[in-house]
């Protein structure tokens, strides 16, 4: 075999390994066969600054055995023809370097005095500097794997943080909407002791059915926070009817119109005849619910709100509209970014980027229509059931 057969076979093992441990193996066996030592070791640069023998052929050394990753040149090749006891009496040291890095070294060994040099010399020097760019490309998919994690987690922490500062919001809107709903509890109660005193049994019948219409409708709000609360982004996807959908949505917010400061406002639902699609019903609704909250923080002067449904471009779509103030176009640009708001300390800049995330994750889009003074409009479009399919 020739050297550039040699350097090509070496490389293409070498790219083809997908850790450090296998490609310097490789680099000790391709030493000994084609490039004339008697016996090869690659040692590799390992935590702590040491320099550990991770791969030998025709030598033997003590388990474990490492040096001060400082003797890496000719000590090193002393050392280890120390530590074979006199089976070889010359050694030579490539290090194996790439981009600045330092990531260990190769020993040739050999029985004889001998010089390495001409088309040998050159051979292992290439081979050493394949074995090295290798060795950092592995280095370099673990950083980047590493860093896929760490922003995985990131943005699975971000997420529950937006959805902890809306199930927040909710929350205070559920709990006016039941102090609400609740109150005429207390009247209901009084209007049927002074029945039962008087002897009335029929007005005490009609009081109790109240009480339990009331006591309805307040566990149904209690239903639809505890729901919100327990979606996932792992559910699975299944055929779903966007008007429900929207309708879901709505009962979550209502609270929060209702419990807010400032002029009345009022959300209309506008349901259309979407066609069926396919997507995680939990993450449609939560993306409704942020454009509707959204909707309602701007609009601390009252307005309306409508969440209008219907078909187009063979798919559905869902569209969130407000007659607030709208945008100028340099917000218009950025309501997207993750981390960009425009409500101060009181906004995480975590919604918009989840909704837009949410639309990406179920193959459709999310578009904006607004202007200084003419309100927001925000559509969600979903592919149809059997577009997605083909």
């Amino acid at each position: 075999m020739t050297a550039i057969d040699a350097l090509i076979r070496f490389g293409r093992l070498a790219s083809e390994s997908g850790e450090g441990h296998e490609i310097l193996p490789l680099l000790a066996q391709a030493a000994v066969e084609h490039v004339g030592a008697d016996a090869a070791a690659v040692v590799e640069i390992v935590p702590g600054g040491r320099a550990r023998v991770a791969s030998v052929r025709n030598l033997a050394v003590r388990d474990g055995w490492s040096a001060d990753a400082d003797t890496i040149g000719e000590e090193l090749g002393a050392l280890l023809l120390k530590e074979s006891k006199g089976r070889f009496v010359q050694a030579r040291t490539l290090p194996l370097v790439s981009s600045g890095g330092l990531f260990g070294a190769l020993v040739l060994l050999f029985a004889r005095p001998s010089s390495v040099d001409g088309p040998h010399l050159d051979l292992a020097r290439g081979l050493v500097d394949l074995a090295a760019i290798s060795l950092d490309r592995v280095t370099q998919v673990g950083k980047l794997a590493r860093a896929n994690a760490e922003l995985r987690m990131s943005r699975d922490v971000l997420a529950r943080t937006e959805k902890l500062r809306a199930l927040g919001q909710m929350a205070a809107g559920v709990s006016h909407d039941l102090k609400n709903i609740l109150n005429p509890l207390s009247l209901h109660l009084q209007i049927a002791e002074r029945a039962l005193a008087r002897g009335t049994p029929e007005r005490t019948t009609e009081s109790l059915g109240e009480m339990k219409a009331v006591l309805r409708r307040a566990l149904e709000t209690l239903d639809r926070l505890r729901e919100f609360s327990r979606q996932a982004p792992e559910s699975k996807t299944q055929t779903v009817d966007l008007n429900t959908l929207v309708h879901e949505a709505v009962e979550i917010a209502k609270p929060r119109m209702s419990s807010r400061r400032g002029g009345l406002g009022r959300i209309v639902e506008q349901p259309g005849t979407p066609p069926a699609v396919v997507a995680r019903a939990g993450e449609v609704v939560s993306a409704i619910v942020n454009l509707v909250m959204n909707a309602i923080d701007v609009l601390p002067d009252g307005g309306t709100i409508s969440l209008r449904t219907g078909e187009a471009r063979g798919g559905g779509f869902v569209r969130v509209a407000d007659t607030g103030p709208g945008m100028p176009p340099e917000i218009q640009e950025r309501v997207f970014e993750p981390f960009f708001t425009t409500k101060g300390a009181e906004g995480t800049g975590l919604g918009l980027a989840m909704v837009y995330a949410t639309m990406q994750r179920h193959g459709g889009t999310t578009t904006l229509e607004t202007a200084p003074g003419a309100g927001a409009a925000f559509t969600l479009w979903f592919p149809g059931e059997t577009r997605q399919g083909e």
